[in-house]
């Protein structure tokens, strides 16, 4: 059954900031970031139930719009009603409502109607309690049936409340959380009320999973990368022009390889990095869409490799065995790129180990060599890492593949 959405931003915040739909959450307004989390759960279209449409919203709406959400704006509840077919399955959110996003599978998993809860020790911060044992947490599942009649019985009776007790009524399936206990990630339940709670949910969104990341992004660009996102959160930068300047940067960075300017040539390539790891982590934080994100990957890792084979043939005018060292570490990572492949397509999280070779780690790897001007000695320590790296992933994708079949 097809799933969509209904989003309310009709309350104003505690501390009299506006509405509570249009307080800053990572940078975006709180509205933003619920449809997100509607469009990630495979909403297939998300209704703006709002009285009036601040400025701030209309930036929002036409950025949803970009990036291909279908996003509409009612102005009563009978108009939002009205916008969902009877049969589809409608994930409505409350007020300033957001969760993670494992959350809210498991809440849509299910057949309707279906309610997000949280126990009696996790009840805390504003959720409305529906029994003795249980709070809700603010997201429920309904049927576009069940939405209609309930706005034609709603008079002054609030929306949220009374969807809630009759799905309370109707004995809704309850799927119970506790601050994303169980849920294999970090964002709790939240009601955002005042700008305070919406820091706090900012917050929350900085505990970012780094266990599938090499050891230069978990080690390195990531706390760094962290440092510089929340200067500039809430700044008009988009990440894909930080992504973009990663590529730029590993771009420039070749013919200063190829000319033996080392030191130059290192450095854009550690800033590229550092530039494309803010550019992930702000988009991971502003919920944007990742269907670029292997292609932009590439292009900075293959300016990167031919980096190395610039500086390759620049030494290979004293020493040949230079030109083979980087041909064959190029090679070994091109070829250790489709293993990595491999080994995502055939699912359940499988991946290489965090040690494993990528091209900062390379880079990182070859700058004590450049200081000690022991650079042939580096390019050949550098070939055996990816060697050795590629012997590991591939080992892994044998042993997943067979326990596949």
């Amino acid at each position: 059954m097809a799933l969509a959405a209904l989003i309310a931003a009709v309350r104003e915040a505690e501390d009299g900031s506006g509405l509570v739909g249009t307080l800053s959450v990572a940078g975006r307004t709180l509205v933003e970031r619920q449809a997100r989390l509607a469009a990630a759960a495979g909403a297939s279209h998300v209704v703006l139930l709002i009285e009036r449409l601040p400025a701030g919203l209309t930036g929002a709406i036409d950025r949803l719009r970009r990036d291909n959400i279908t996003i509409d704006v009612a102005r009563s509840a009978g108009d939002a009603a009205d916008r969902f077919h009877p049969d589809e399955r409608v994930l409505v959110f409350a007020d300033g409502a957001v969760v993670g996003h494992e959350a809210i599978a498991r809440l849509v998993a299910g057949p309707a109607p279906g309610l997000l809860t949280i126990g009696e020790g996790g009840g805390s911060g504003g959720f409305e309690r529906i029994d003795a044992g249980a709070h809700w947490a603010g997201l429920a599942l309904v049927s576009g049936d069940t939405l209609r009649k309930t706005v034609a019985m709603l008079g002054d009776w609030d929306l949220h409340s009374t969807l809630l007790r009759r799905a309370v009524g109707s004995s809704a399936r309850r799927v119970d959380i506790a601050d994303g206990a169980g849920l294999g990630e970090p964002f709790p339940a939240m009601l955002v009320r005042s700008r305070a709670g919406a820091r706090a949910a900012t917050e929350a969104s900085f505990a970012v999973d780094r266990e599938g990341e090499g050891w230069p992004a978990r080690l390195i660009y990531g706390p760094l990368a962290r440092a510089i996102s929340g200067v500039i959160l809430d700044r008009p930068i988009e990440s894909r022009w930080l992504r973009w300047g990663g590529i730029g940067a590993a771009a420039i960075a070749v013919p200063m390889l190829w000319r033996g300017w080392l030191a130059a040539g290192l450095l854009l390539l550690v800033l590229g990095a550092l530039l494309d790891a803010t550019g992930r982590l702000l988009a991971s934080l502003r919920l944007s869409p990742g269907s670029v994100e292997d292609r932009v990957a590439l292009a900075r890792a293959g300016a990167m490799g031919l980096g190395l084979l610039a500086f390759a043939c620049h030494k290979a005018s004293t020493n040949p065995s230079s030109l083979v060292l980087g041909i064959g570490t190029v090679a070994v990572m091109a070829a250790m790129a489709r293993e990595r492949l491999a080994l995502r397509l055939l699912g359940d999280g499988l991946r290489s180990p965090g040690w494993t070779a990528d091209v900062d780690a390379l880079t990182l790897l070859f700058i004590p060599f450049v200081f000690v001007q022991q650079t042939l000695a580096g390019l050949a320590v550098l070939g055996l890492y990816a060697a050795a790296s590629f012997a590991v992933t591939q080992h892994r994708l044998v042993r997943a593949a067979r326990a596949k079949a």
